[in-house]
């Protein structure tokens, strides 16, 4: 049964198995996104995707006459799933001087896998034992051709060397990227923005100046901005703490400090949802017999996996600032 790592935080909680639990709830709180993804169960290390690719004609018919045959294309996909985790490994003497120790190793653990799947999720390379990212995602299905290069979208400046702050007119031609890169999902039903940092206060900025500052919160009742109620995401740092998930140094429209804004919809088997062999495991070793160390084996195996085209999408050339790029 799928389910998302909220859930899992709370059922572990509630049967007694507070290791995951805390893991879950400490990797959840700095992930919107792993606070909605919803994880299917399945223990083979890759599943079988049946790919939407278009649809049938629909037509009319005289009476007494028959319908024309058409149905719907589908095509086949391998979605892999890859061992994400590590040790957790405690000297017995710390632990001793400190017995909140631990724990508090625990939680530094659970954010850098949080770090580590956020960018997983926007640049994932299968070449680096990582699963596919939004990124190769979106070239992928551009790559398709036909109405899926619309997943793929142009968003620079108006005026070249100009950023999206820098007047009105940048402004305004800034929104009607951003709606149509939410319209190049199905349905425009969007269920993130995903950005960097300075994208996320560029946004700030342009809500102030036209009148379009929008509020809600997070399932851990923290406030976040959103967009026709659609939440912008600040996907933030790598563990490093430095490197941004999506960097300001993009080059794909011409400029040399360029980012890019990613959409997507969520849903098992219908878009985008993620794929795992069973729930997160955190087993307590004890002491190790080669060393004096506590020690926890964290263990996650997954994957992403989408069936719609039409369930994410790339807007790029954006210059998140008001002077010249």
């Amino acid at each position: 049964m799928a389910g998302t790592l909220v859930e899992l935080a709370m059922t572990s909680a509630n049967a007694g198995n507070y290791l995951v639990a805390g893991i879950a709830d400490w990797f959840c709180r700095g992930n919107p996104i792993a606070q909605k993804l919803v994880w299917q169960t399945n223990p083979e290390l890759s599943a079988q995707i049946t790919a939407f690719k278009t649809l049938p004609t629909v037509g009319t018919r005289k009476v007494n006459a028959t319908f024309s045959d058409s149905t719907g294309t589908f095509q086949q996909k391998t979605e892999g799933k890859y061992i994400f985790g590590n040790y957790i490994q405690v000297d017995t003497v710390l632990a001793k001087a400190n017995p909140k120790l631990r724990q508090i190793y625990r939680e530094m653990e659970a954010k850098a896998m949080s770090f580590k799947f956020n960018d997983m999720f926007i640049n994932g390379d299968p070449a680096s034992d990582e699963f596919k990212g939004l990124k190769k995602r979106v070239d992928d299905i551009y790559a398709m051709g036909g109405v899926f290069t619309e997943q793929y979208i142009d968003g620079g400046s108006g005026t070249t060397g100009r950023g999206i702050n820098y007047d009105s007119t940048e402004r305004q031609y800034f929104l009607d990227k951003l709606n149509q890169l939410i319209y190049a999902i199905s349905d425009g039903e969007v269920d993130g923005l995903a950005m960097n940092s300075k994208m996320y206060l560029c946004f700030e900025s342009l809500f102030r100046r036209e009148n379009l500052f929008n509020q809600s919160k997070d399932q851990y009742d923290r406030v976040i901005n959103t967009f026709k109620n659609i939440p912008l995401i600040d996907m933030g740092l790598n563990a490093d703490q430095s490197t941004e998930v999506i960097t300001n140094s993009e080059t794909l429209s011409g400029g040399t400090d360029e980012t890019s804004i990613y959409a997507y919809r969520l849903g098992e088997d219908k878009y985008l949802w993620g794929l795992q062999q069973e729930d997160l495991q955190v087993i307590d070793q004890g002491i190790l017999q080669t060393a004096p160390k506590y020690s926890d084996l964290v263990q996650w195996v997954v994957g992403l996996a989408h069936s719609n085209p039409k369930s994410i999408a790339r807007a790029y050339g954006f210059v998140a600032d008001s002077g010249a790029s």
